[in-house]
């Protein structure tokens, strides 16, 4: 990973999934600090787009690079937090506690640490989620709102300096929503970090600052934004319609 590079860059990628082209020429980039919301329809892209960043799927051409690199290639995963769509239920049949939940999600990050450094930094990252009283509890017993902050905490516990979120709010009421995202923008704003958001909540684009980019038939769109906490100067382009 060099120094200066950003920590999303798309160039001129393709993909299609079963023959059906997707994607068609996407340019994307994302620098440290900012935040890009990707909206549109269900099975415009989006989060195709999130899951060729941390590199879930691979582009059938063009340019991928997380940090300056492949993320094929890519190591140092404690850079990205990635909370992607899932199924409540695919966590709450899980039967660990929250403490546990989020102590696990440290292994993937290839740090050595003592289980008490573990531990500790598990305490802090549910602490900056407001569910510091919660890590005993098992993780069925909590609400779908308190599951995504918890969810948030496993991907903010390696001190992340991008966070890709995938609509992290669906199926919440708008006071959850409304917490979740002042979790983001307060993680933002003490970390720095970048955001690469998939929504189709609008409600807080506004006040999170940040560009929202529509999926729409393949083609995206910048939408407005970027000010306030810093937006990101983003050039998303697309050809082709698809569903993802």
């Amino acid at each position: 990973m060099s120094a200066g590079s950003r920590p999303v860059t798309l160039q001129d990628v393709r993909f299609s999934y079963r023959g059906t082209e997707v994607l068609r020429g996407v340019d994307l980039e994302l620098g440290d600090g900012q935040i890009c919301a990707l909206v549109g329809d269900n099975g415009a892209g989006k989060s195709t787009i999130a899951r060729l960043v941390v590199g879930e799927l691979a582009p059938d051409s063009g340019s991928v690079r997380l940090f300056g690199q492949s993320p094929a290639r890519f190591r140092d995963w404690g850079l990205v937090g990635y909370v992607p769509q899932l199924p409540p239920e695919a966590i709450s049949r899980f039967p660990a506690s929250v403490l546990e939940l989020v102590d696990a999600s440290q292994y993937s990050l290839g740090r050595r640490a003592s289980g008490r450094e573990r531990r500790a930094r598990s305490e802090e990252a549910l602490a900056r989620v407001g569910l510091a009283a919660y890590g005993r509890r098992i993780i069925r017993e909590l609400s779908g709102g308190q599951l995504q902050r918890v969810r948030l905490a496993c991907a903010l516990v390696g001190d992340p300096r991008l966070l890709v979120l995938d609509e992290p709010t669906n199926g919440l009421d708008r006071e959850s929503r409304s917490i979740f995202y002042q979790l983001v923008a307060d993680a933002h704003d003490e970390r720095g970090l970048a955001v690469l958001l998939v929504t189709h909540d609008l409600a807080p684009l506004g006040e999170l600052g940040c560009l929202v980019v529509e999926i729409a038939d393949g083609v995206a769109v910048e939408r407005g934004g970027g000010d306030g906490r810093g937006g990101v100067g983003a050039d998303v382009a697309g050809r082709s319609g698809g569903a993802a």
